[in-house]
This record gives structure tokens, C-alpha cells and sequence, in this order.
């Protein structure tokens, strides 16, 4: 209570004192403690009492009766509203819940009829109700706030499905109503309808507030001309439209606040309109940001010459700044035209009118394209206490010169400005001038260090902001700041400073407050001096290389810190228990370190301050008890998301421990929560009524969901309890919630079909691993607000609703992979609004894509995921042709027919095992090509020229097709591929050495082909990746509609506003290995390395440089007619799982090396000439069986059944002095010629025997012994005559 009332009650109370007796008959206050008041009674009511008791005059009696009687009545009057006036809020209130129905819950708790209406009754004094005030002396309601009474928090949201059909004629009970809110509860236009002029009955209303409501448009206006009485109209964020309504606000002529932003009103005021105007001579404040006036709407303001708040900003006013149409408007202070889309500058003779604002003191020209000489314009502005030039085109160095004559200058923001180079020394001296001026921001600039020479010529500068100053050199310029001492706030954040940190330079900084030295590459850790600096209540050392540990001294003798930011260094050890002496600390991040050790539960209960707080991605291990932040009763913020198995959270011990504080945003995630109860949800957030952001993934949380987490806080937006163990889902209603992520629980059931019910402005919605069965309810596509909808990998079934891709406007993401979905979901006339990413794959989807949409229906879209569907017919020529297209997988349906040429940015492009036919399109757009796969179709040709066009590819898979022709040479130009697959095609010729220059490739196949020559040999070039391809993750979020801001003082908000959809579209290949076709997906191919040449014609040797190709894991050489040894360098194959040489012509041995290979799972040497001792089995060659040698005939050993004899052995297994490598061709040539004379010594001897034995035989060799004489000798004779012949003939011609 507060007024005369409260002065006439110390008057009274010295009556009361004087006769005390009387004092016990009166009735105690509610509102007044009367032994408090009356205990030093003023010097006025002591004469008051000197006086009774002088005279004691039945006057005197009389008078302190009266004032007793006014006293009572004042208490009854100020104890209970008026009874009318009560009724009146109850119907409200019921108004409003009839429009929501069940939908609502503890609705204006306070709002409650008890019936009887007495005084003293509780609740049925509605002056004690929340929202309400009421006169002190009348008890009539004089305040109605009914703003946002739904509780949605982002003022962006709304409820469309739901208006609200308030009757005006309920307002009519408040007869000294003097303000009335209305803002922000989705009012229909049945409110417009229900007589809205009759509030002209309420003369005292001054303020009416009906921003925010959706519903209303210029049929309200009409009848608000009659509320003549009204001082502030706000009509912001309504559907109001069309040219400024003139007439209807001329009526309006005690306003003096008029807010009209964002309200869609167009063009610019009539001109005979604009004269009615005039009538709104008080108008001190007007606001029409977010239209779309031009220019000339100025022109027509200049009449309202009483303005001294202007708000034009954000309309697009465009040209020339028009100066001389504000002269009109002496008494502006405050102007607002930044986002107008201004250029240039003031004309010079418009410069000098605008002298005439000599009371202007604050002008914000941001976000405009004027340039340099803007700021000369201005300089006759001398009133300027505040100006605000951020964000447009200037260029040149810095202005100190024009700025010089703005006298009274205390706040400058020339950010974003393209200032740069080096100031004039002299224009410099001139700023002393500015003897006012305390803050100045020239952040994202590109000056060099003489800027900072340049501004210790202002006397008075407090506040400094150089960020993002990239032209100040890597060297932090110590010299050049110690002569600003004086500073208290230093930003110097994102300029590339390295090095360690320079405490040095700020020795002297006595009055320092805030330092920000963030997004720099200082190394080292945080240096003991830092002490020096006494007066740092903000200190960010944030987005550094920082990499030592923190100091026992130093930091933790800052008494005066108020916040503290650490965050992403690489800063480790154990923090310092002195830590606990900051007691002053309300902010500490020290998030995305290396931080390990025990989190001391004492060094946080002694920081009571505390209202944010993140130990999140570092190495802590042990358990931190969370009821250490018990006492913290102003704690707001607490992040741990732990990286690690090591470290735990308790959050039951002491058992039955209440919290002081009320969270707002609550991390917990991987934090391993282990309770006596076992994994549940922590007790203490019983007791949590005002969080917005909870997240307590990857928990292993367990149980049905805990609806009264959601029913306790209102306010809930973002709800994040993915990769735990709850079997049921949230079923109460919150309108605030935007982001609800439970994916991987063990939920199921179906998806409820009244889910627009709970969370009718859910954004991000994400279900997707579970066991949810049943279908899609049609419901779904009534969340009107929904961005991003995850629900694969579940059990779902049935058709997907129409609604979801129709009515849903504002969805960006669909991903409905791996369900049991069937339907023709692509055919007909297909219209996806604002879908950019669309996975559909592997279900149960039949028909063809509608060829009757167009790209202009899908123009955002960016990926499209229909693989592993049932899909026919043909790609329709649109889809080749989207500009915004960058990934499509058709992959495993059954299309047919052509491929579509087009323009689309394809960056992944997967079409392989469908039946698509005749040549690969080379008219494809390549450019961003990184995966192309188009195996397992039909293509006939040639592999086409343009693919020397993919620059960027990573995967070229154009396997089992039927094409043929060479393999061009262009291919080894390919830099970046990693995986080539060639594969079971028509093509022939020899392996082109330039295929030796894809030096990153990993995965190379060329098998099933007509390819003949040799295996060159250097393929030995081929080193592998060095860096990891396909390990990519996709992040996809939103952002909230306002942040969550915990620096108070740090120029930085700190806030954690979004949520993410991590996602990505995997490559998936096929190779053989291990005698096995297998399919290899996502980050497994970083770690897969093969090269397969079976089942060609090759031929020669196997080169010994393939033994160097250390990182192969699989190498196939089968089924060709390679000759000559295995090569011994294979035994360098150390990473080698599958060699498989088989159906070759490879002779000799195997090499017994071979056992040095310990991750050989496969080998295949057999169908070769392989001969000798097989290697010992040991090590993996101990699990080969006989599969793996046969058709060798001349191996032996185990396993084979053959055994080796010992000359074998000998001679397959020559002595240690002998070289392992010889050729199976070299002879022993002593052993050689003793064999040969041997073998012939026994043949003659035989021979002799028979001879000498056998007469019948002895006959028989003396007579063909003679017929082989006679034969030779005439042979002679013949050969002898026959040239004397010849000569003979000669003659006789």
C-alpha cells in the first residue's frame, strides 16, 4: 500500500500510541505492521499527542474517532475487490478455458471462487490474484494483465488451431480500469465483432496492449477511434495492412505512444490523411519498424512535430538519406533508421537542415550502405550523445577528424564498417575533443595496431572493443596499449594473437574490468601475474591453444571475478582447489578441455554465487555428488555432458536432499547417473518448476516416462532423453515444448493420434529408434510448426499421411528409414512446400515417381533417400534438373530406362542395382560430384569422356554393367578418388599405368574383365589415404526463437538455444573378400584397402613391388595366367586379411616368410605349379586346409596328405647357406654331368649284354647296322654326282 492512505496511517498510528488502550480495540492491518510503523513516531504526531493530552477536549476525542473509522473502512475497502468486478474475472477466465478445454492445466491457480464472497475468504479477494492490481483506496481493478495466458514463451509462436472468442463487454465491469493486456492470446476477430468502441465507456483507460494477436486486422480499427481516453496503443505483430489509417488515429488525440511495428502496412501515408495527423499533438513515441513504408512516409511525419521517440528501422526506404524532411522534427531525441537500405550519404545542403535536430541525442543509422562521408554530414548533429553507424560500406581509415566536431559523444559503434589501414597521426590529436566520449566499438575492421596509438588521444575512454580485428598482427602490440590504463573494458577477441598470454601489457590497467582475449592462439596456461589485475570482475581466455595447467596462485586471488571463461582450450590437469576462493563467481566455463582428476564436490559447494556453470567434454573421473549445488540458490545454468566411462554423476546421496535453486537449462548427458534405486530420473527435479532446456542423454535411464517432469515445468522447450531405457512416451500437454528428442529407448506401442494435443508447437521431433508400431496417425500432419520429424528404424506400418506433406509448411527434415511404411508415396502430383531432406529408404514404397510435378515444387529440396524400396518405372526429367538437388539414392528398386541429363549440383549420386539402361549420361552436371555409384544396371558403351570432369569424386563405382572399350587414361587424373570400382564389364586392353597416379585410392577392382598385359608394377605409388573420407556426421538443427543469455558482463551470450539431427548418407559398396561378396557402408571404407584383378587375361610375373603396398588389406590376382614365383615381399603385407592367387601358373614354392603375416584369415594358392615344402604351420598358417593348395601336384607337407621324401627335401629345401630366392630353373651342373654319365654308362651296358646274350637280337642290330651303312653311303654318292649333273645339263642347252 503506498499514497496518502499510507501517510494517513502514521498519522493515525500516533493517536494509537497516545492511547493504547483504544489501540487493542482496533483490528490489525493485512497490509501494515502497526508496531512498526509506530515505534518512532514523527516529530508532527508526538506534537499531535501533546496536544490530546494538554487539552483533552472533546474535539480532539472526536477527531481521533473519525480518523479510527477511516482507518477500519480503508482496511475493509483495500481487503476485498469489488464483488462485480470479481464475477467479471471468473467469466474471463472461464471464456478462456472453454476455448482449450481439458487442453490446460492449473489455469490462474490464484483465479478461484470459494463461494462466499466475505471478506477474508482467501481467495475471493481477486485483488490478491495474480495479474490484477487494484486501487489502494477504491479496491476497484485498475490493472489487467492478461498477456500470453496460455504460457507459450516465444513470443514468435501461436496457436492457430485454437482463437480465443473474448466478449469485450466483460471489460465494461471495470469502471477505473486504467491499463488493460491483452497481448499475445490469439483473440479471433469475434473480439473485433463484440463492440470493442463500448471500452469507450472506461474513461480512464489509458493503455491498451493488443500486440502479438494474429487475428486482428484493420476491422478493429473503427472502433478504436471512440477510446479517446487511451495515452498508449500497441498494435505490433497483428495482421494490420494496407496504407496508414489516418483517420482512424486522428480521433486519438491524447496518444502519446503509438506502436505500430511489424505490421505489414505498405507504400505511405496520403497525404490529405497525413494532415489529419496533426491532431496527434501529444504523439511523443511512434513505432513503425518491420513495415514496408518507403521513403516518402517521412515526409509525411514531419507534421508531428511533438515525436521525440522515432522507430523506422526495417522498412525499405532505399536512396539518398532525406534530410531536409526531419527538419521538421525539433524535438526528435531518439532516432531509430537502421536496416532502411539508405546509401550514400546526406546531400550537403540536406546536412545542414539537419542542424535543426539540435535536441536529437541518440541516432542509429546501422545496417545501411552509406559511406565515409557520412560521418561529415553529421558532425553539425552536436547533441549526439549516442551514435550508431555499425554495418555499412565506409571503407578508408579511421575518421577521427569528423568525429572530432560530435562533441558530446559518449557511446560510437563504427563496427563492421570496412575501416582500415593506418589513422592520420595529426586528425589523431583532434580527438581530445571528445571529452565524453567512454565507449567506442570498432570491431570486424581491418586496422593495424597504430589504431590503438590513435585512441589514447581520448580522454575519457572506458570501454574498448577491437574484435575481429584481423590486421593487428600476430604479436600482441604490448607497447601500444600501455597508455590506455584507464580502460575498464578490453575486447580483444578473434585478431590471431599467438603466444603466450602478455599480463604484461595490462600491468598497469589498476581500473580493469573486463578482458576478453577469446578466439586468439595463445598457448601456454594462464600466467601467475594475472593477481595484478585486481579489479577483473569478467575474465575470457576462451577458444585459445592454451595447453598448460592452471596455477595455484594467480587466478584464484581475482576476489572480484564475476565470471570466468575457459571453454574450449586445451588447458589439463587437476583444477586447483584455491578455486573455491572466488566466491563472487556467478559464470564458470571451463568446458572442452583436458581437464582430469576428481571433481572436488567441496570446491563447488563453497561457489554459492554461481548462476552458470559448464564442465562439460573433459576427463574428470570418479563420481561428483550434484547435491554440492544445494545451497546455490541462484543457479540457473549447469552443463556435463562427459566424454568418458570414467566419470559419474550422483545425484540421490544425501538421500531426500532438497535444492534452494530453480534451473533453467539442465545438462547431463553420458554422465553414468547410477542411483541405490537403480537408473531413474534424478529426485531433485521434483522440485524443478522453471526449466527450459533439459538434457540427460545416453543414461541408461529406465522406467516410463516421467510426465510429471513436463506437467511441473510450463516453460519446458527442448526435452532431450535420447539413448536411455524409457518404455512410454511424454503424454501431457505443454504448448511451450518445440524439442522433444527420445530416440533409442525401448519405446512401444504406437504413436498417439491426439500427439498435436501435448505439443501443439513442437518443432523438432525425434522417435526414431524404438520399437513403435502401427501406423502414422494422420494427426501428424497438424503439428503446423514442425521443422524436423525423425521416426526411423522402428516397426511402423501403413501409409504415410498425406497431411505431412501438404499441411505441414514449415518441415525441413523427414527421415522415415527402416519401417515397414508401403504406399505409393511418390506418384500422382507431388508438392513438398519447404522439405530439403527426405529419407524414405528401406520400406516398402511401390509405384513410380509423379512425372506431372515439377522442380519448382521441390525447389528446396537437397536430399532424397529412396533406396531399398519397391519402386518402378522411370526417373522423370525434373528430378535431374533441381537446382537445390545434392544427393539422390535410388538405389536397389527397379527403375528402368534412361538416366535424365541435367543440371543438378549432385554431390552423391547413387543409382546402382536397378536396371537403368543404354550409355552413362555424359551431359551430367559433375562439378561437385564426390560419389557417384551407377553398378549393377544395364549401361552399354564406353566409359564416357566426361568423367574426366570429376575433379572432386571419391567413389566411382560403375561395376556389373555391360560396357566396354579401354580403360581411359584420364581416370588416373582422378586425385581424390578413393574407390574405383570397374568390375564384371565388357572391357579389354591393358591396366593403364597412369591408374598408378591415384596415390590415395584404397579400394581398386578390376576383376571379372577381358584385361590382358601385365600387373604394372607402380601400382607401388598407391599409398593410401591419409586422412579420413566417409567418417563424416551431418549435423542439422534449429536455433529457438530467443537465447537463454547467462554473460552479464562478457560481451559474448552464452546460451544453449538449439538442437541437432546428427545424420548422414552413407557410401555403400560391394567387394569381394575372404571368398565372399560383401557390402562395406559408411566409416568402415576409411579402414578397407583391396585391389582385385581376378578373372582377367594377365599375364607375366607378379611384380615384387606389390609386397609394398603395406595398407592392403585384400588382394586378389586369381584367375588370371600370371607365371613365375610368388613374390617374397608379400611377407611385408602386414595388414593383409585375404591373398588369394589362385587358377594362375604360378611355379615354385611357397615362400615360408608368408607365416610372418598375422592377420592372414584367407589364402588361396591353389590350381597353380607350385611345388616344394609347404611353410611350417604356425601362426595363421596353421588354420589353412588342404582347399587352399590343391592342384599343385608337386607341393607337399602338412596339411596336405603328401608327404616330402628327404631328397625332396633336399632339393626343395637347399641348405641355410643358400639363397632362398633362386629360380626354379637353376641347375646344380656337377650333379648335372655325374647323372647324365651314369645313366648313359648303364644304357650301353645293357646294350652289350642283350647282344652278347641274344643271337636272334645280335642278328638283327649287325644287319640294320649294315642297311644304315649302305643307306648313308649311297646317300653320299648321290649328293656327290648330283652337282656334275647339273653342269652337264647346262652344257647340252
Amino acid at each position: 500500500m503506498c499514497g496518502n492512505f499510507e501517510r494517513s496511517y502514521i498519522f493515525i498510528s500516533s493517536y494509537i500510541k497516545c492511547f493504547p488502550s483504544k489501540a487493542k480495540q482496533t483490528k490489525p492491518n493485512r497490509k501494515f505492521n502497526v508496531v512498526s510503523v509506530s515505534t518512532k513516531p514523527p516529530l508532527a504526531a508526538k506534537m499531535e499527542c501533546w496536544a490530546c493530552s494538554k487539552h483533552k477536549s472533546f474535539l480532539c476525542w472526536l477527531l481521533m474517532l473519525m480518523m479510527i473509522h477511516i482507518l477500519i473502512m480503508a482496511e475493509h475497502t483495500q481487503g476485498d475487490c469489488v464483488e462485480e468486478e470479481r464475477k467479471a474475472l471468473l467469466e474471463i477466465k472461464t471464456s478462456y478455458m472453454k476455448s482449450y478445454g481439458s487442453e490446460i492445466d492449473n489455469f490462474l491457480p490464484t483465479w478461484v471462487d470459494y463461494g462466499g464472497g466475505t471478506p477474508g475468504d482467501g481467495g475471493s479477494n481477486c485483488c490478491d490474484w495474480e495479474r490484477i492490481n487494484c486501487s489502494t483506496t477504491t479496491g476497484h481493478v485498475t490493472e489487467l494483465s492478461l498477456y500470453n495466458l496460455i504460457g507459450v514463451e516465444d513470443v514468435y509462436m501461436d496457436n492457430e488451431s485454437k482463437l480465443w472468442p473474448l466478449n469485450v463487454s466483460l471489460f465494461l465491469h471495470f469502471k477505473e480500469l486504467t491499463s488493460l493486456n491483452l497481448s499475445h492470446n490469439s483473440l479471433d476477430k469475434e473480439f473485433m465483432k463484440s463492440g470493442l468502441e463500448r471500452l469507450s465507456s472506461l474513461k480512464k483507460l489509458e493503455v491498451l496492449d493488443l500486440s502479438w494477436n494474429y487475428d486482428i486486422d484493420n476491422g478493429i480499427l473503427p472502433s478504436l477511434k471512440t477510446l479517446t481516453s487511451l495515452k498508449v496503443l500497441d498494435l505490433s505483430d497483428t495482421s494490420l495492412n494496407g496504407n496508414f489509417p489516418t483517420n482512424e488515429f486522428a480521433a486519438l488525440e491524447n496518444l502519446e505512444v503509438l506502436d505500430l511495428s511489424y505490421c505489414g502496412f505498405t507504400g505511405t501515408f496520403e497525404v490529405q490523411g497525413s494532415e489529419r495527423v496533426s491532431i496527434l499533438r501529444k504523439l511523443k513515441s511512434l513505432n513503425l519498424a518491420g513495415n514496408w513504408f518507403n521513403e516518402s512516409v517521412i515526409t509525411s511525419l514531419s507534421i508531428l512535430s511533438s515525436l521525440i521517440n522515432l522507430d523506422l528501422s526495417r522498412n525499405p526506404m532505399s536512396g539518398p538519406f532525406p534530410a531536409q524532411e526531419f527538419t521538421a522534427l525539433e524535438n526528435l531525441e531518439r532516432l531509430d533508421l537502421s536496416y532502411c537500405g539508405f546509401i550514400g550519404t546526406f546531400e550537403v545542403q540536406g546536412s545542414e537542415m539537419v542542424s535543426i535536430l539540435r535536441k536529437l541525442k541518440t541516432l542509429n543509422l546501422g545496417s545501411n550502405i552509406f559511406n565515409e562521408s557520412i560521418i561529415r554530414s553529421l558532425s553539425t548533429l552536436s547533441s549526439l550523445t549516442n551514435l550508431d553507424l555499425s554495418d555499412n560500406p565506409m571503407s578508408g581509415p579511421f575518421p577521427a577528424q569528423e568525429l572530432s566536431h560530435l562533441t558530446n559523444l559518449e557511446e560510437l559503434d563504427l563496427s563492421s564498417t570496412h575501416l582500415n589501414g593506418t589513422p592520420n597521426i595529426q586528425d589523431c590529436k583532434t580527438l581530445s575533443r571528445l571529452k565524453r566520449l567512454k565507449s567506442i566499438n570498432l570491431s570486424y575492421n581491418n586496422f593495424n595496431k597504430s589504431i590503438i596509438s590513435c585512441l589514447t588521444a581520448l580522454p575519457s575512454l572506458k570501454i574498448l572493443d577491437l574484435s575481429f580485428s584481423t590486421s593487428l598482427g600476430t604479436s600482441f602490440p604490448v607497447q601500444e596499449f600501455l597508455n590506455l590504463s584507464d580502460l575498464e573494458v578490453l575486447l580483444l577477441s578473434g585478431n590471431g594473437f599467438n603466444g603466450t598470454i602478455p599480463i604484461e601489457a595490462f600491468a598497469s590497467f589498476h581500473h580493469l574490468e573486463v578482458l576478453d582475449l577469446s578466439w586468439n592462439s595463445f598457448v601456454g596456461s594462464v600466467p601467475s601475474a594475472i593477481q595484478a589485475l585486481s579489479s577483473l570482475r569478467a575474465l575470457s581466455f576462451a577458444r585459445n591453444k592454451l595447453n598448460g595447467s592452471l596455477p595455484d596462485h594467480g587466478l584464484c586471488e581475482l576476489k572480484n571475478l564475476h565470471e570466468l571463461d575457459l571453454s574450449n582450450n586445451m588447458l589439463h590437469g587437476t583444477l586447483p582447489d584455491c578455486l573455491k576462493n572466488l566466491s563472487s563467481l556467478k559464470f564458470l566455463d571451463i568446458s572442452s578441455n583436458r581437464f582430469t582428476g576428481i571433481l572436488a564436490s567441496s570446491l563447488i559447494a563453497n561457489l554459492t554465487s554461481l548462476e552458470y556453470i559448464d564442465f562439460s567434454h573433459n576427463v574428470f573421473e570418479g563420481s561428483f555428488s550434484f547435491s554440492s549445488f544445494s545451497n546455490h540458490i541462484k543457479l540457473q545454468f549447469v552443463r556435463f555432458t562427459s566424454d568418458n566411462d570414467k566419470f559419474e554423476v550422483e545425484t540421490e546421496e544425501p538421500i531426500g536432499w532438497i535444492p534452494m535453486f530453480q534451473l533453467e537449462i539442465l545438462e547431463l548427458s553420458n554422465c553414468n547417473m547410477k542411483m541405490p534405486k537403480g537408473h531413474v530420473i534424478p529426485g531433485f527435479l521434483v522440485h524443478q518448476h522453471k526449466l527450459q532446456q533439459l538434457d540427460m542423454s545416453q543414461n541408461s535411464l529406465e522406467g516410463h516416462f516421467p510426465n510429471w517432469l513436463v506437467k511441473n515445468n510450463t516453460y519446458l522447450e527442448r526435452l532431450v532423453l535420447r539413448n536411455n531405457l524409457f518404455v512410454g512416451m511424454p503424454l501431457y500437454r505443454n504448448a511451450n515444448m518445440k524439442g522433444l528428442d527420445m530416440s533409442g529407448n525401448g519405446m512401444i506401442g504406437t504413436i498417439p493420434d491426439d500427439i498435436p494435443k501435448f505439443f501443439p508447437n513442437i518443432q523438432y521431433l525425434n522417435l526414431s529408434m524404438n520399437s513403435l508400431s502401427g501406423v502414422i496417425p494422420s494427426s501428424v500432419g497438424e503439428l503446423s510448426k514442425l521443422w524436423i520429424l525423425g521416426l526411423s528404424d522402428n516397426e511402423l506400418s501403413g501409409e504415410v499421411p498425406k497431411g505431412l506433406f501438404t499441411n505441414v509448411s514449415g518441415l525441413d527434415f523427414l527421415k522415415l528409414s527402416n519401417n515397414k511404411l508401403h504406399g505409393e508415396v511418390l506418384s500422382g502430383s507431388l508438392s513438398w512446400a519447404r522439405l530439403q531432406f527426405v529419407y524414405l529408404d528401406s520400406n516398402h514404397f511401390t509405384g513410380k515417381i509423379g512425372i506431372n510435378s515439377s522442380k519448382e515444387t521441390h525447389e528446396y529440396l537437397r536430399v532424397l533417400d529412396i533406396s531399398n524400396n519397391l519402386f518402378t518405372g522411370i526417373i522423370p526429367d525434373w528430378i535431374g534438373n533441381m537446382s537445390s538437388l545434392s544427393e539422390l539414392l535410388v538405389r536397389n528398386n527397379s527403375f528402368q530406362g534412361p538416366f535424365p541429363c541435367g543440371a543438378a549440383p549432385f554431390s552423391f549420386l547413387d543409382i546402382s542395382h536397378n536396371s537403368f539402361s543404354g550409355p552413362i549420361p555424359s551431359c551430367l552436371n559433375l562439378q561437385d560430384m564426390e560419389h557417384l555409384l551407377l553398378g549393377s544396371n544395364k549401361f552399354i558403351g564406353s566409359i564416357p569422356k566426361s568423367f574426366r570432369n570429376l575433379t572432386q569424386v571419391l567413389t566411382l563405382d560403375i561395376g556389373n554393367n555391360y560396357l566396354s572399350g579401354r580403360i581411359p587414361e584420364f581416370l588416373g587424373e582422378l586425385s581424390t578418388l578413393r574407390i574405383l570400382l570397374l568390375r564384371k564389364n565388357n572391357l579389354s586392353g591393358s591396366i593403364p599405368k597412369q591408374l598408378c597416379q591415384l596415390s590415395k585410392v584404397s579400394l581398386l577392382d578390376l576383376s571379372g574383365n577381358s584385361l590382358s598385359g601385365s600387373v604394372p608394377s607402380c601400382l607401388q605409388n598407391i599409398t593410401g589415404p591419409t586422412d579420413l573420407a566417409f567418417l563424416k556426421t551431418v549435423m542439422i538443427g534449429f536455433s529457438f526463437g530467443h537465447y537463454f543469455n547467462y554473460g552479464r558482463i562478457l560481451r559474448w551470450s552464452f546460451s544453449s538455444n538449439s538442437m541437432f539431427y546428427a545424420f548422414k548418407t552413407d557410401d555403400e559398396v560391394e567387394y569381394t573378400t575372404k571368398r565372399l561378396f560383401l557390402s562395406y557402408k559408411g566409416h568402415i571404407l576409411d579402414y578397407m584397402a583391396g585391389l582385385d584383378f581376378s578373372c582377367n587375361k594377365l599375364t607375366g610375373e607378379i611384380p615384387q613391388q606389390l609386397g609394398l603396398l603395406t595398407q592392403l588389406r585384400a588382394l586378389n590376382l586369381s584367375h588370371n595366367q600370371l607365371t613365375g614365383p610368388i613374390p617374397v615381399s608379400f611377407s611385408n603385407l602386414a595388414k593383409i586379411e585375404s591373398l588369394d592367387l589362385s587358377s594362375n601358373g604360378l611355379t615354385g614354392k611357397v615362400p615360408s616368410q608368408l607365416t610372418k603375416l598375422t592377420s592372414l584369415s584367407t589364402f588361396n594358392v591353389s590350381r597353380n605349379n607350385l611345388s616344394g615344402r609347404l611353410p611350417e604351420m604356425q601362426a595363421q598358417f596353421g588354420t589353412f586346409t588342404e582347399a587352399s593348395y590343391e592342384g599343385n601336384p608337386l607341393l607337399c607337407g602338412p596339411p596336405l596328405v603328401k608327404k616330402c621324401t628327404t631328397t625332396n627335401s633336399q632339393l626343395t629345401n637347399p641348405s641355410d647357406g643358400e639363397e632362398e630366392n633362386e629360380k626354379w630353373y637353376d641347375i646344380d651342373m656337377a650333379c648335372f654331368y655325374g647323372s647324365s654319365s651314369s645313366t648313359c654308362f648303364v644304357f650301353l651296358s645293357g646294350f652289350v649284354a642283350i647282344l652278347y646274350t641274344n643271337p636272334w637280337w645280335r642278328r638283327r642290330w649287325l644287319d640294320w647296322v649294315e642297311d644304315c651303312m649302305f643307306t648313308f653311303y649311297y646317300s653320299l654318292s648321290d649328293l656327290a654326282r648330283k652337282p656334275s649333273l647339273t653342269i652337264h645339263k647346262q652344257d647340252l642347252h
